[in-house]
């Protein structure tokens, strides 16, 4: 399955399903008002299309979800998945792509009747009861990005959807520089760098050399021995990644300088081909440079 916004050849469909979904879950629970408000209000109405951003869960070019958003990714404006594939997760993937998707700090929903259990279940609270509009039955809720959030990225950087990993891994970067609230997972990022998985690894060490500023029980220094065995990883722009990363390390944890200084001084980078030789010698260099400017400081 991937997760990606829906294009302009693909909204009809998506718009299809969106339709079957709410005349077979939500309309029994409308008066006729109601449903007619929605299709003319939402369905087929192309201004209100074009004012909202689009994700599509495809299996085999085939939609079988939809998410869209309005007012800059803060309020969810459709939320559907084909009945045939309920309960398989997908629902949950299509909000974790807004959730990172969206630089707002809470999200707002006005909810249907049906899928207010749905909503609960994602984090979201109710802000008032229950409301009618034009027939349109709903409850407002909100969903407010919390270290609730950590948890559901942390996951997310293991997806086979490697664009959905990356911008995850940058987001939790951006967080790591900002707050400590990521230090908590420091253990899951330890786990990552011995994975099988050479992109995992690297996102692991990233994440793990970020928690450097907030290393309060010394987790670094208990770790890092292990961790530097990826300057010598088989892939070398792995070995690349950890170089750069090695900047937070160096500026928050002094009494690892030496440590981090051996283990690049130990980098075999003749090993990897001749058009990395030079990319890695730059690193190293930068590096070690590094350690020692801070140091005369």
């Amino acid at each position: 399955m991937v997760i990606k916004k829906i294009g302009e050849n693909k909204k009809e469909e998506a718009l299809e399903l969106v339709l079957r979904g709410f005349m077979k879950y939500e309309a029994p629970d409308y008066a006729d008002e109601g449903v007619e408000t929605f299709k003319r209000t939402v369905v087929y109405n192309e201004d209100y299309i074009e004012r909202i951003i689009m994700y599509g869960a495809y299996i085999n070019d085939k939609i079988v979800g939809v998410i869209a958003t309005r007012n800059s990714g803060s309020h969810i404006a459709l939320f559907f998945v084909d009945g045939q594939y309920h309960r398989k997760g997908i629902g949950k993937r299509l909000f974790q792509t807004v959730l990172e998707q969206s630089t707002a700090d809470e999200l707002t929903v006005n909810s249907s009747p049906y899928a207010q259990e749905v909503y609960h279940h994602l984090g979201f609270e109710d802000t008032a009861s229950e409301q009618v509009t034009d027939g349109i039955r709903y409850i407002p809720m909100t969903y407010k990005k919390n270290t609730s959030d950590i948890a559901s990225f942390i996951q997310m950087l293991e997806y086979k959807d490697t664009s959905i990993a990356y911008k995850t891994l940058q987001e939790l970067e951006r967080i790591s520089d900002e707050t400590g609230s990521v230090y908590a997972h420091i253990g899951k990022f330890i786990n990552m760098i011995s994975s099988d998985k050479y992109v995992v690894r690297v996102r692991g060490f990233r994440l793990f050399c970020k928690q450097a500023k907030w290393d309060r029980n010394n987790i670094l220094d208990e770790n890092i021995d292990a961790a530097l065995h990826i300057l010598n990883d088989e892939k070398p722009t792995a070995v690349r990644q950890a170089l750069a990363a090695l900047s937070d390390v160096i500026r928050y944890k002094p009494d690892l300088r030496e440590t981090v200084k051996k283990a690049v001084y130990e980098i075999n980078y003749l090993r990897y081909k001749d058009t990395m030789h030079s990319l890695i010698a730059k690193d190293i260099r930068v590096v070690l440079d590094l350690i020692k400017e801070i140091g005369e400081c």
